[in-house]
């Protein structure tokens, strides 16, 4: 686990946050039993355990601004971000501990709900960011730049069709058409334009995927074999109706015309079962010379559906962000109100 293979980092904060747990709730029980009575939130232990909450939760929204200024150097990141796990996970008992363990009234209870909220979310995006990065590691290997996925699979798309010209020639008339993507790879989202002297050049930049076996990232096609042309006709028309649809668009988008199932309503190589059958099939229909080329047509819509898992899993690793950071706002804006009121009511 991340935090034992870095509990030097944590320990410092594991231990401010657990002394301002115990230390509260041993403040706050030893006075409740001198008074004879729960301390409430107005007592001295209930305003001090009530204020160092309330200042814990402000400095947590200070996250944001502290990424924006990241020039400054106000503290290094890794502590920041320590910090602000542990001693957010501190607030919960030290509200709790202010409140007088009982929740009145309407206000303090929506307070204490939606603190459980950011809670809650932080918790699960501290484990969502334990998990998936390890995970994607050891079961992507074709994982690139999660923004230039489409950029990526356009080159994919194009390094497919120039060799299937190469040992078919150019694809047969009356086939589906395939897409313009020499328009397209030109206005990709890593396109930049630089100057060299007074000509200007475009420069396309696209992510590198993970695995980088030159041997499995092209084949190498001898102009001398005999390519049957049958072989050329079916492979273009697959490619054209199935491959590269899938290819561009994944599993999300990519109905083709699924030549070789019974489904018409969804790609066949949608999941890496169905994909496996159907390269099967495929192979079935072809002579052995094609063979290397169904299996590298294979290997990128592997590669595709990696792409779509990977999307799937920057989804779960960065989706609760923008939960975690409205709700927090909210807490903020009600803990000042909360605040405001308790010192004019005091």
């Amino acid at each position: 686990m991340l935090l034992i293979r870095k509990l030097k980092l944590h320990l410092g904060s594991i231990v401010l946050a657990s002394l301002l747990v115990l230390g509260g709730a041993i403040w706050h029980a030893f006075y409740s039993y001198s008074s004879g009575r729960i301390a409430s939130g107005s007592s001295l232990p209930g305003l001090t355990v009530g204020g160092i909450a309330a200042a814990i939760i402000l400095f947590e929204l200070l996250l944001w601004p502290r990424k924006k200024l990241r020039r400054w150097k106000l503290f290094p990141t890794k502590f920041w971000m320590v910090a602000h796990i542990w001693l957010g996970l501190a607030t919960g008992p030290l509200a709790f501990i202010h409140s007088g363990y009982r929740l009145g009234g309407t206000f303090t209870p929506v307070l204490m709900y939606l603190l459980l909220f950011v809670w809650a979310s932080g918790i699960y995006g501290w484990v969502m960011q334990m998990i998936i990065p390890k995970w994607m590691l050891g079961n992507l290997p074709y994982e690139t730049i999660a923004c230039q996925i489409d950029d990526v699979s356009i080159q994919s798309a194009l390094n497919a069709r120039r060799m299937l010209t190469v040992a078919f020639g150019p694809k047969p008339a009356g086939l589906r058409k395939l897409a313009n993507l020499d328009s397209v790879s030109a206005k990709m989202n890593g396109a930049v334009a630089s100057t060299d002297g007074t000509k200007q050049v475009k420069a396309i930049v696209i992510g590198a995927t993970q695995r980088r076996d030159s041997s499995r990232s092209r084949i190498e096609i001898d102009t001398e074999s005999e390519f049957n042309a049958n072989d050329g006709r079916e492979l273009w028309r697959q490619y054209a109706a199935v491959i590269e649809p899938f290819i561009l668009e994944g599993i999300s988008r990519s109905g083709g015309e699924a030549i070789l199932s019974k489904s018409g309503s969804q790609s066949p190589v949608r999941n890496r079962q169905k994909s496996v059958d159907w390269f099967s099939l495929l192979r079935e229909s072809c002579s052995a010379t094609a063979l290397p080329i169904v299996d590298r047509l294979e290997e990128l819509a592997v590669q595709r559906l990696q792409y779509d898992a990977q999307r799937r899993a920057h989804a779960w690793l960065h989706g609760w962000i923008a939960f975690h950071a409205s709700v927090s706002v909210v807490l903020g804006v009600l803990l000042i109100t909360h605040i405001i009121l308790a010192l004019r009511y005091m």
